[in-house]
């Protein structure tokens, strides 16, 4: 007997060699077995008789088999099946290479199902390596929607397909949805939409299971988030003492808070209100004002006797972060502290660093906040460790704009406040894509700007060759590819473009202490170019820097771009953003030309979710899910899941009365943070 907890080397046709294969695709039981979903079919329903067979073809042939051979080559030594098929129209030749085994199975004046790829030898069509099957009431591997799924060495579509369809017909799967969602959906149940989705007879059964599956996963999703909010309501927190004077210390800024940022405050001071910890996404387009509204927090909580932590990717950013707070709260007596693999000391009343904040050893005596810049940034391990600190306000912040769909799915048990408005002062970034053809001019335009006092940003997306000779031979380096490498790019620009500037090198693999020496003395003009990797992505602040110049753009994706174009037009200057390709079709490039259209980040997001999907951008694989067959463009689906979930646990939060539901999820815990 076996049931879908059942460990897969325990089943017929598997075995252990078969299980260690499956195992790599993450298979482990029968169930991981069912729910290992195709990533696309092949329509091999309609057959062409041989008669009307053409080059390159995708041919679909049913035949009687007049004679079969297996025989080696004189030359390489290898072994090549003969089969000659014929229907009423002709007879073609088939091919398979090293597969001397086909003369047992392929048995003359029997009738076959082939399928495969036209191809030409002596003048000659022939099939070559085509999947065949003999005629039955239900074809698995042709004359049909067949299931291609991704797959691992020594392990065949025909083997995954045959084991999966074997116990797809020996199982009934439990539906786990509430019958009145089934009903109002109208809905396939899970055992038929499973079944289908792997076989469908049609593209809509197709349609049909993918509805089904999409719904899943989502409904899921929502389920897990509502459920985290809902727990997290039960847990209690530090008092907050809301008298404390934040509108005086407002007045003493050396500037006026948008109307945006006012709402932002107010909606995180009304979370201190409550009785349980506050759990709030603040996003905003590059340079909306996020970092003004999370120290104002912080003083807040400061002046309460409290402790707050705030979280940066990278100890450029965290350094930054702590000489900004230092500077902003120089005359209010708050003990702010660093804390990063470099500098280590107590912990103050405000605590800045990088992941070395999550270490074990950094104790804090009454943390009430903990405010995270860019949270996709940080590994889902380092995140979780975060759990543990129950009783503390959590402030994530976010200049990757996130679209609506994925707000309401990823992001559902946090409270959202948006910055849609930006400083006044700051000018529209001029973006431009520029052909290899106009590089020299570009170039000096770029020198212009610095004659003019202005220093320039150079993105690359390499740091260096690859390393293995096989790696350049197969590549032919990687400017052919169009990526150039920081390094390469660094030696080029200072020695034969621009040898009359200071150019910078800025990458990952510099230790610490160089990465500050070379940005402090950016910061100081002291470097007129700096080429960068996207280490600078986020947050790094050098207002003098107009331009922006992004080698190989058409290698990132649009968010990122937008959020490298961030990294200028931070003051009165004009700014530029120059987007390099030597793709001769770049000017087609749907990302580029979105992001030389417009300037607005959420329109953008929205943009970039449509064109690349969610991937894992947005921190879908770190967040526990991986969307494989939902569209997370259907805002209308993502909305009526989140309804019945709220439904379902406002009447039963734990859902004991609904086992085989909470079961599901318990397989898939939430790993997003919370």
């Amino acid at each position: 007997m076996f049931d879908l907890k059942t460990p897969i080397e325990e089943l017929y046709l598997v075995g252990p060699a078969r299980a260690k294969l499956l195992k790599r695709l993450g298979i482990s039981t029968l169930s991981d077995l069912l729910f290992y979903f195709p990533r696309t079919h092949q329509d091999l329903s309609k057959f062409t008789f041989i008669a009307d067979l053409k080059l390159a073809d995708q041919a679909n042939i049913k035949g009687r088999i007049l004679d079969v051979k297996t025989f080696r080559t004189k030359v390489r030594r290898f072994t090549l099946t003969h089969a000659l098929v014929e229907d009423d129209t002709g007879s073609i030749l088939c091919v398979w290479f090293n597969q001397p085994f086909l003369t047992k199975v392929l048995k003359k004046n029997e009738s076959f199902i082939f399928s495969g790829k036209v191809s030409v030898t002596k003048n000659k069509l022939q099939l070559q390596n085509p999947v065949y099957e003999q005629e039955k009431l239900e074809q698995i591997h042709t004359s049909r929607l067949v299931p291609l799924y991704p797959l691992t060495a020594n392990l065949t579509q025909k083997q995954l397909r045959s084991i999966i369809k074997t116990y797809l017909d020996k199982i009934v799967i439990p539906e786990y949805l509430p019958s009145e969602i089934i009903k109002d959906e109208g809905l396939l149940d899970e055992n038929k939409a499973i079944k289908t989705f792997h076989f469908p007879q049609d593209l809509p059964a197709l349609t049909q299971a993918q509805n089904r599956l999409a719904f899943d996963e989502i409904f899921q999703t929502q389920l897990r988030v509502l459920q985290s909010k809902k727990t997290r309501e039960h847990k209690h927190i530090h008092a907050i003492n809301l008298a404390v004077d934040l509108e005086q210390k407002i007045k003493t800024l050396p500037f006026e808070l948008t109307a945006g940022q006012r709402q932002a405050l107010k909606e995180i001071i009304s979370d201190f209100q409550k009785p349980f910890p506050a759990n709030r996404l603040l996003e905003g387009d590059v340079g909306s004002g996020k970092t003004i509204i999370a120290a104002l927090t912080m003083w807040l909580i400061a002046k309460n006797g409290l402790q707050a932590a705030l979280l940066a990717p990278t100890e450029i950013l965290a350094l930054q972060h702590y000489t900004s707070l230092m500077q902003l709260f120089k005359n209010d007596e708050i003990n702010i502290s660093l804390h990063t693999s470099n500098h280590k000391t107590e912990i103050g009343q405000i605590a800045v660093g990088t992941h070395a904040l999550l270490e074990k050893q950094v104790k804090f005596r009454n943390l009430a906040l903990i405010v995270i810049d860019e949270q996709h940034r940080f590994g889902v391990e380092q995140r979780s460790i975060l759990k543990q600190v129950n009783n503390a306000h959590l402030l994530t912040m976010s200049a990757t704009p996130i679209p609506r769909t994925l707000a309401l799915t990823l992001y559902g048990d946090l409270d959202l406040s948006r910055l849609k408005e930006s400083p006044a002062g700051r000018q529209k970034i001029i973006t431009k894509i520029v052909a290899e053809a106009n590089r020299t001019k570009a170039y000096e335009f770029i020198a212009k700007q610095i004659a003019g006092g202005r220093q320039v940003f150079v993105i690359c997306p390499l740091i260096e060759e690859p390393a293995r000779l096989n790696d350049i031979s197969r590549s032919g380096g990687s400017d052919k590819l169009g990526v150039k490498s920081a390094t390469q790019e660094y030696q080029k620009l200072a020695n034969e473009i621009f040898p009359q500037f200071e150019v910078g090198l800025l990458h990952g693999k510099l230790k610490p202490s160089e990465k500050e020496m070379v940005m402090q003395a950016f910061k100081d003009n002291q470097i007129n170019i700096l080429v960068s990797t996207s280490v600078i992505e986020v947050g790094v602040d050098v207002p003098n820097t107009s331009v922006m110049m992004i080698e190989g753009a058409e290698r990132f994706g649009l968010a990122q771009l937008h959020q490298f174009r961030g990294r200028v037009g931070r003051s009165e200057h004009k700014s530029y953003c120059l987007l390099f390709s030597d793709d001769p079709q770049v000017l087609n490039n749907p990302r580029l030309q979105a992001l030389v259209e417009s300037s607005d980040g959420f329109e953008l997001a929205e943009k970039d979710l449509q064109i690349r999907g969610s991937g894992d951008l947005y921190g879908t694989k770190q967040s526990g899910y991986d969307f494989r067959i939902a569209n997370l463009n259907n805002l209308d689906l993502v909305e009526r899941s989140r309804s019945y979930a709220e439904t379902l646990l406002n009447q039963d939060v734990s859902l004991k009365n609904y086992p085989l539901l909470k079961q599901k999820l318990d397989q898939q815990p939430l790993v997003h943070l919370e």
